[in-house]
């Protein structure tokens, strides 16, 4: 096997991979001086000291990948996942699977969010299902006693370095190669082929070009056990489309302007000395412009003071990219909530139905991807599924704009409509907002059922009051 062979795709993808990890994750990954994530300026490697390291480190980044990603989860798993079991429901191994589905004590859940963010900045992960071995464990008893049971690993795209699907008589595609890169070091690398018949693991030593250790293992349930999350599919099976191709670009754009506004800042504040080389005298905070010793003798040091940069110029040239940002994302709903968009409420609602498809999307593709998961699970456990097992997520989310719904509710309150059912109704769809106790809640609701229909006073949110 040729431990050196990546998949083209793989090949085509990996630099927008490093680009899209190191968006999300900002900080020092951000600031990598081979990602050139700061456009150099001219003849700025000429310049005494590293000019363009300072620049990188003192250029704040605003992460917009991670917002992002943050806001759809916070959306996606409002709601928790729901699962049904039937008869296996007090299984022991599914319990255990359910709240460390990882030996590394992270419940179903958490796995599925670090799934989707990834899957949201790669474009696709990978899930491994697998199963430990220990020997003179065989029965499903000394299984259980052992904990030897499933368990599951995310791989993203960067530790998938080949894969291969076939073609299948029914016309369906079946994957039955993966090799992935578990860890590196400094001279040996450990790979592992994932076939249906083995599973092979390979500790190559980079400087002699050689395997050093080879192990080979039998796989028991005849498939690779590997789950391909998928956030926008592409044409190319093992490869999606990434939500933060536009979002990371955006943000680098940002990372520069706001790196031109610092500057623009800093030289418009501190003028530059212009002197010879003998000559003895400090610029400061500003810059320093030596001049050849044989110029005119009369020639004395001078500042040079600039005029100053439009640094509005600047700004709205952000706000601009910002906008864009809101467009690509449909979070600009959400942004509006916060004071950071003034919209419609037309165009709001807009904003949250695009949203919503999007959630709902992505909501459906979790719950494929669990689905599959299970499946390897229930081969590697010797488990039958329960004809009512079933796994579902959420789809649809509720993305109102509360605050114009409750200045709206109040407005309509106080308009001397008297109609006891009325007057009811509006009542409650106020409580329903405000009100986050569900018992109390409750009670609310029946206090305006069984209570007077006819307030003494309306209120609108802009603090007036109408009395009758």
């Amino acid at each position: 096997m040729d431990l050196e062979h990546r998949h083209p795709l793989y090949k085509a993808n990996i630099d927008d991979w490093h680009f899209f990890s190191a968006s999300y994750h900002g900080g020092s990954h951000y600031r990598a001086p081979e990602l050139g994530m700061l456009r150099k300026y001219l003849f700025e490697d000429d310049a005494p000291g590293n000019q363009y390291a300072n620049r990188v480190e003192y250029t704040a980044m605003d992460n917009l990948v991670k917002l992002t990603v943050d806001t759809y989860r916070s959306y996606l798993f409002k709601t928790k996942p729901v699962r049904t079991f039937g008869n296996l429901a007090d299984d022991l191994m599914i319990n255990r699977f359910l709240t460390d589905c990882d030996f590394n004590g992270q419940d179903l859940n958490d796995f599925m969010k670090e799934a989707n963010d990834l899957a949201t900045v790669y474009g696709n992960v990978w899930i491994l299902v697998t199963k430990g071995a220990v020997e003179g464990v065989i029965t499903r008893e000394q299984e259980i006693a052992a904990d030897v049971r499933p368990y599951a690993r995310l791989f993203t795209p960067e530790n998938v370095c080949d894969w291969s699907y076939e073609k299948q008589p029914n016309g369906s595609e079946e994957l039955t190669m993966v090799k992935t890169k578990e860890w590196a070091g400094e001279d040996k690398i450990r790979y592992i082929e994932w076939t249906k018949e083995t599973f092979v693991t390979y500790v190559y030593d980079v400087e002699s070009e050689t395997v050093e250790e080879y192990e080979e293992v039998e796989n028991a349930i005849g498939k690779v056990p590997f789950v391909c999350l998928v956030a926008n599919r592409s044409q190319y099976k093992g490869v999606g489309h990434s939500d933060m191709a536009d979002v990371a670009k955006i943000q680098q754009s940002i990372f520069n302007l706001l790196s031109e506004a610092e500057q623009g800042i800093r030289i418009s504040n501190h003028p530059t000395l212009v002197k010879t080389e003998g000559t003895q005298a400090m610029a400061g905070a500003g810059s320093v412009i030596t001049m050849d010793d044989n110029t005119d003798s009369n020639l004395k040091p001078y500042l040079i003071e600039p005029n100053g940069t439009n640094i509005q110029a600047i700004r709205d040239m952000i706000e601009v990219h910002v906008q864009a940002f809101l467009r690509s994302t449909h979070l600009g709903a959400v942004m509006a909530e916060r004071g950071f968009s003034a919209k419609s409420g037309i165009a709001l609602q807009t904003e949250f139905e695009m949203l919503n498809t999007r959630l709902g999307d992505k909501a459906a593709k979790m719950e494929q991807a669990e689905w599959n998961v299970w499946q390897l699970f229930w081969e590697w456990s010797g488990l039958d599924a329960d004809p009512d097992f079933n796994v579902e997520y959420k789809k649809s989310f509720d993305l109102r704009d509360e605050h114009a719904d409750v200045s709206l509710y109040s407005k309509a309150l106080s308009m001397g409509i008297e109609s006891p059912e009325y007057i009811k109704q509006l009542q409650k769809q106020i409580a329903k907002v405000v009100i986050t106790d569900g018992d109390k809640l409750d009670d609310i609701m029946q206090e305006i059922s069984e209570g007077s229909t006819t307030p003494e006073f309306g209120a609108n949110l802009d603090g007036d009051t109408t009395t009758d």
